[in-house]
């Protein structure tokens, strides 16, 4: 027989009530000193890289869902951590797999999420915006692209390192100055939006050998560029054509030499429109990323062949002339251009306009038959005069200063 008489149930639910509380404050305390805990110890559980702890958690987690931990929240596991509540568990949980998304992806310094983009901190360092996405790929190619161009010329790797961050945020800037039309927000652009991009560029290179875009281009002045370069000596002109036609947004042929990012990673717009990711990867199929001197570093090889060339230059200086030269005065081009025209190295260009012959007969495509009657008149005498000369320099100069002041940027 109980102790208690059936009839007095206060006693009872007085007693059982106390038990019940106190239990309730035992867990409580724990869960208290669980999560006081937790926040103590979130950079150490961040720290933590040990796949054999991940599937400990992952399993502690995953059986005490197994027993139904919403109907027995004090039942204890086998688990080591039995003690810990189970909120605290899946707080851990929570916490390692959100690290270790992370920190078990990275490449070239900066992170890399689930999806093969390269995280906020190097968007941060290559000066994109914010929500840019670019892909590891794209990196990868950029190095496959470097090495494969220079592979001929060491034994090994030619590139110890690329500083891509760099690398991207010289190119991104010069994107930037090539659709400068568009506000920098911009992140939709139709068909009709990429037909009014431009057409073509000219750079330099600077001391560190990284490119410089000079001057932007339309169709009609990327024409009149390379006639001009085609018809003078001396004038260096390093023109680029540029494609942002919607094939150019697309996987394009597999060429060995040639860089070829993959656009399947690169989706399009709901509505179809094209993205600024679009664009850029575009661009550099275009104008493909070399790195400067400042953004790789060469393998003990290579430093040795880069010292040798830079001998070489200094002994054998070029006396090419380019865009900027003649734009800062630097080089009195006119002068010069009829240096050569007077010593008989203009003499096709001169015959041609005072033929009337189009500069791509003469210089590019099939210029035979305009080269045989070239040599032709000058086996008759001809010679070309002052007048000539004269006339043939002035229009090349004013064609070349009306270009310098439409493109210059």
């Amino acid at each position: 027989m109980s102790i208690f008489s059936i009839n007095d149930n206060s006693n009872y639910n007085s007693i059982l009530s106390q038990a019940k509380a106190n239990k309730e404050s035992k867990e409580n305390s724990k869960i208290n000193f669980a999560n006081t805990f937790l926040k103590q110890n979130v950079t150490k559980l961040n720290e933590i890289e040990n796949k054999n702890s991940q599937t400990l958690i992952r399993s502690e987690v995953l059986n005490s869902t197994n027993n139904n931990i919403n109907k027995n929240y004090y039942t204890k596991t086998n688990s080591p951590n039995y003690d810990i509540s189970s909120e605290f568990k899946n707080s851990i949980y929570t916490l390692k797999y959100k690290q270790a998304d992370i920190s078990n992806n990275t490449a070239y310094g900066y992170s890399v999420d689930k999806d093969g983009y390269m995280g906020s901190d190097f968007n941060k360092a290559a000066g994109l915006p914010k929500d840019f996405k670019i892909h590891k790929s794209t990196l990868d190619e950029i190095e496959r692209f470097n090495q494969h161009n220079m592979a001929d010329e060491t034994s090994g790797n030619y590139y110890n390192s690329f500083d891509m961050a760099s690398i991207v945020k010289s190119y991104y800037n010069s994107f930037n100055q090539v659709i400068r039309a568009f506000p920098n927000d911009k992140t939709s652009f139709s068909k009709a939006d990429l037909e009014q991009l431009p057409k073509g560029l000219n750079y330099i290179n600077n001391e560190d050998n990284e490119q410089i875009v000079k001057n932007i281009f339309n169709a009609e002045q990327f024409h009149e560029a390379q006639a001009i370069k085609y018809s003078t000596m001396g004038l260096d002109m390093n023109l680029m054509k540029l494609d942002f036609s919607p094939q150019s947004m697309e996987q394009g042929p597999s060429l060995e030499g040639g860089f070829n990012p993959d656009m399947s990673v690169y989706p399009k717009n709901e509505d179809g429109t094209y993205t600024r990711e679009d664009l850029f990867m575009s661009f550099l199929k275009s104008y493909p990323p070399f790195p400067s001197s400042n953004q790789v570093v060469l393998s003990p090889e290579a430093k040795v062949l880069e010292a040798q060339r830079k001998q070489e230059m200094k002994a054998n200086p070029s006396f090419d002339v380019s865009l900027d030269d003649i734009m800062t005065g630097k080089v009195d081009f006119a002068s010069l251009l009829k240096g050569y025209a007077q010593d008989g190295w203009l003499d096709a260009g001169i015959y041609a306009m005072e033929k009337g012959v189009a500069w791509q007969n003469v210089y590019v495509g099939s210029g035979i038959s305009f080269d045989r009657e070239f040599h032709q008149a000058k086996a008759n005498g001809w010679k070309a005069s002052s007048q000539s000369i004269d006339s043939f320099v002035n229009n090349i100069m004013d064609r070349l200063n009306n270009l310098i002041g439409q493109t210059r940027v």
